[in-house]
């Protein structure tokens, strides 16, 4: 009897979702919050040199927290059912879960990104066809709609307004819908706007978020030691190199 699986899925019609998963499944398994997409090549790269083999995810934190919670990954047809041994997520997403440590590593802020007319502030947005991260599943949706709170008024009143997409993984969607002009504008986080090299602003107004590495219950000795890893001046170098504010 073939057994229903219960997974998050992170599968993308029209955009790619190759890029997500990366390494060998037989290495120390790690999810990690989406936002550092870009800088898993050379991480890893580093992390082979030391002699770790990684299986690397990076997908939205909300589903970092369910494949911490046990469940599988769907990419298509694809269900990869592996466990990870540490996890990256902002730290208020580790209350609740079971870690055997944990340590903050990096600090970002948020910007927006735009084509045409230059945008000055976050409530311009409420007139633009904008992009902005969910917030259920997104750490920068959360901080974007306290921002807008805040400052521009009601958030779910902006977002009722049928120029306002929602994405599911917005590291893959938000370039691409701007790229094909389907949108004026979308929220990113400050390193990304500054790898795709959109014209882009972040505001004086704004919000930081915080990542954190999570060792898991269940990790092997070699997780435990690849977790240790994570800690070194090399990784340390790699993060700055893109942007991010090292906090360690």
């Amino acid at each position: 009897m073939n057994k229903t699986r219960v997974s998050v899925d992170i599968s993308l019609p029209g955009f790619n979702v190759i890029t997500d998963i990366k390494g060998d499944l037989s290495g120390v398994k790690i999810s990690m919050a989406g936002n550092q997409w870009f800088v898993i090549d050379e991480l890893m790269q580093y992390l082979n040199s030391q002699g770790f083999s990684a299986y690397v995810e990076t997908i939205p934190p909300g589903l970092v927290r369910e494949r911490a919670l046990g469940k599988a990954l769907r990419v298509g047809n694809l269900v990869i059912d592996v466990k990870p041994e540490i996890v990256s997520l902002p730290p208020q997403m580790l209350q609740g879960l079971s870690i055997n440590d944990y340590f903050e590593y990096v600090e970002n802020d948020l910007a927006i990104v735009y084509i045409g007319s230059p945008i000055k502030d976050w409530c311009e947005l409420r007139d633009k066809r904008v992009a902005i991260p969910n917030p259920v599943t997104e750490g920068i949706g959360a901080l974007f709609r306290d921002l807008y709170n805040e400052y521009c008024g009601d958030y779910l009143e902006f977002v009722s307004k049928g120029n306002v997409y929602i994405t599911k993984i917005h590291h893959r969607e938000i370039p691409q819908l701007l790229s094909q002009g389907l949108i004026d504008a979308g929220v990113m986080w400050t390193t990304e706007a500054n790898y795709w090299n959109y014209p882009h602003i972040t505001p004086a107004k704004n919000k930081k978020g915080r990542l954190a590495f999570a060792l898991m219950p269940w990790a092997s000795k070699e997780a435990r030691e690849l977790y240790n890893q994570l800690r070194k001046d090399e990784v340390k170098r790699i993060y700055e190199k893109y942007g991010f504010k090292w906090i360690a």
